[in-house]
């Protein structure tokens, strides 16, 4: 070790315990920095902060960043400072860029504009929440809007505490306190439906037609059928690898979603057909060689074509939704759905991507019925 390595090591500050001090309202700490002293309050006195062993992890995280010269943050901060500087951007690094981008959108449009600047990360209370989501509620919020909401500022806390700037999240037990009207159902596609739309998109536009059939036939999400390589083709199957959106290249929106997905037919035959008529590095490309923008494929071409052909047309969403009810209800295995869709557990899929079928609720109900006119002893 040379001397001025030597030198700068014996001058390192000493590792700081800190100074713990209670008032009438908070919970506070004293300690040095650069030679000056400096007090923060660490927490208000309130149902998350009760006493010292509450406040433990927030003297923890601040002499531990303090020790170790980085940045201090504490539970102080303000809320605002807090989502605007630390959480949305670690989403920005570490989330897909459609849910980054969402996430402003929801905290640009609901949430900044209910708090005042002054509003300090520890002292939301779970009411608080709870008033600003009635007043949404009352505005005229649906329920999925609102429930995206409460869980966007949960996910705020949630790093906080995972951070130890926060002890505990106040939002998941607040509620909007009136009635709301309940969702539309989500529209599906039937077989026939796609069928119809790939009959007047082929000769089109055979692009249109391949992105239709990329979004029902195997599930894809747009943004992943836009990151499409042919190199991710193989004849039989479709690597999923990464996502477009706009104009940025990442990774897909789960670890799950990065998997292979079975092509059948008239997808394979829409894909050599394309594969014959274009040189470029993605599937659906621009002219340019880019991923193509189905925002724009779908109102120059799809919406137009198919409105005039009489055929429903609402975005390419309910191709993936539509496709999860028919296997699930060929397959009768809710799991077969949830593979195709590359879902992590069933529940998502029943939930959002799956809807019974009429034939199949008539089938089991005729069994039922079967069942019920047999003689007693032979039931089991």
């Amino acid at each position: 070790m040379d001397i001025p390595q030597l030198i700068k090591r014996n001058h390192l500050p000493r590792k700081q315990k800190g100074e713990r001090i209670e008032t009438k309202h908070a919970w506070c700490l004293r300690y040095y920095v650069e030679g000056k002293q400096k007090f923060i309050t660490l927490a208000p006195k309130n149902d998350l902060y009760r006493s010292w062993n509450d406040v433990e992890p927030l003297i923890e995280r601040v002499l531990g960043q303090l020790n170790s010269h980085a940045e201090i943050v504490t539970g102080s901060i303000g809320l605002i400072d807090y989502v605007e500087k630390h959480y949305l951007p670690w989403c920005q690094e570490n989330k897909a860029a459609v849910t980054a981008n969402s996430y402003w959108r929801v905290w640009a449009r609901y949430w900044k504009p209910s708090f005042a600047a002054s509003l300090k990360l520890t002292e939301l209370q779970t009411s608080d929440v709870t008033v600003v989501l009635t007043r949404l509620a009352k505005s005229g919020l649906g329920p999925r809007t609102l429930s995206h909401t409460k869980w966007f500022l949960s996910g705020v806390y949630e790093h906080a505490v995972a951070s130890g700037i926060v002890p505990k999240n106040p939002v998941p037990d607040a509620k909007w306190l009136i009635k709301v009207s309940r969702p539309e159902k989500q529209t599906e596609y039937s077989l026939e439906q796609v069928l119809s739309m790939l009959r007047v998109l082929e000769t089109l536009d055979i692009r249109a037609a391949v992105a239709v059939g990329l979004t029902y036939f195997a599930a894809l999400r747009p943004a992943e059928a836009r990151g499409l390589k042919w190199e991710d083709y193989n004849g039989a199957e479709l690597q999923v690898r990464r996502s477009v959106w706009r104009n940025h290249v990442g990774q897909t929106k789960t670890e799950d979603s990065a998997a292979s997905v079975p092509v059948i037919e008239p997808l394979r035959s829409l894909l050599e057909k394309l594969r014959g008529q274009t040189a470029g590095e993605y599937i659906l490309s621009n002219y340019a060689g880019k991923p193509l923008s189905l925002d724009s494929l779908n109102v120059r071409v799809i919406a137009p074509a198919l409105k005039a052909a009489g055929i429903e047309w609402r975005g390419y969403y309910p191709g993936r939704r539509g496709i999860s009810s028919l296997v699930t209800d060929t397959s009768k295995n809710a799991l077969n759905s949830t593979g195709l869709q590359r879902h992590s557990t069933p529940i998502t899929a029943l939930k959002h991507y799956t809807r019974a079928q009429k034939e199949s609720i008539a089938a089991a109900l005729k069994t039922v019925e079967e069942m019920a006119a047999r003689p007693e002893e032979t039931i089991q």
